[in-house]
């Protein structure tokens, strides 16, 4: 397994990773911010990670070393 060099900039800026982002981030801010509870459906960090696979295939030309 060969690791990339520019692992932050794939990390920060890949449409992929921001689907797990904003599961992640509808999951648990309710428990963050009380006032969200029952306000973000329950629905939606699942559509976001089934989101995720549909955005890796998506062209990112943004995510080369040389730039």
């Amino acid at each position: 397994m060969k690791l990339i060099p520019n692992a932050w900039r794939v990390l920060t800026r890949s449409a992929s990773m921001w689907c797990v982002y904003l599961s992640l981030l509808s999951e648990y801010a309710p428990y963050i911010i009380p006032y969200l509870d029952g306000v973000i459906p329950r629905w939606l960090s699942v559509a976001f990670l089934l989101a995720a696979p549909l955005m890796r295939v998506k062209d990112q030309g943004n995510l080369h070393a040389d730039k």
